[in-house]
């Protein structure tokens, strides 16, 4: 029951690693027994939108929402990335990728070309899942407004979560970047904070987010 706040690009509701019926009749289908159950004081919301609607949450996937604002709101996603989803749905598939890796449930079976490893499992299975937004498919990989992100990493502590999952990269001198000072904000709410180092590197000096206030 611990709620990880994945800010990302987004999450794909359907995948049965966000499935809330995990109980009898087997992983991730929709006939098995509900084994998650409502949080107390949980404030976050599911945010409808394209190809996503407030019923693609469940008792697992507790939140979902997306910002925009860097890019313009929904017209300036439309004119400029008119392949994206206005919502909290995960076009190039990163923030599935992270949610599933950090909390997805146990022991879902894998398809396409890596079944033959069987199944594969979250680092905190019976973790719940809160998908923040903030990253869009710009054809180059991916951007995330500094702007969008230190939104979302706000509402997250607002919402409740215990955790922020942030596997992007950032700054690895300013330790006064916005999404460091978020960040800083967020630890002295009580949350803990795990980011990305970056992907430079091997020489001195190329982990991102170098603030002492959270983990990469």
């Amino acid at each position: 029951n611990v709620i990880i706040g994945i800010v990302d690009g987004g999450v794909w509701p359907e995948h049965p690693s966000f499935s809330d019926r995990t109980g009898t009749n087997g992983n991730g289908t929709q006939g098995g027994k509900l084994s998650y159950h409502q949080i107390p004081g949980w404030n976050g919301r599911c945010v409808p939108g394209e190809a996503f609607t407030g019923s693609d949450c469940n008792q697992k996937l507790i939140g979902a929402r997306y910002y925009n604002e860097g890019w313009g709101g929904n017209a300036g996603v439309d004119a400029q990335i008119p392949w994206e989803y206005n919502s909290p749905r995960d076009f190039g598939g990163h923030g599935t990728h992270t949610a599933s890796t950090s909390g997805g449930n146990a022991d879902v079976a894998i398809s396409g070309e890596a079944a033959v490893f069987g199944s594969v499992s979250g680092i905190a299975p019976r973790a719940r899942i809160a998908a923040y937004k903030v990253c869009w498919e710009d054809g180059d990989g991916g951007s995330c407004f500094p702007s969008d992100s230190v939104a979302a990493i706000d509402q997250a502590v607002a919402d409740g979560v215990d955790v922020i999952n942030f596997s992007i990269s950032g700054s690895s001198t300013n330790f006064r970047d916005p999404v460091e000072i978020a960040f800083l904000y967020a630890a002295d709410a009580g949350v803990f904070v795990a980011a990305s180092a970056g992907n430079s590197g091997p020489t001195t000096s190329t982990v991102a987010h170098p603030g002492p206030w959270l983990t990469t």
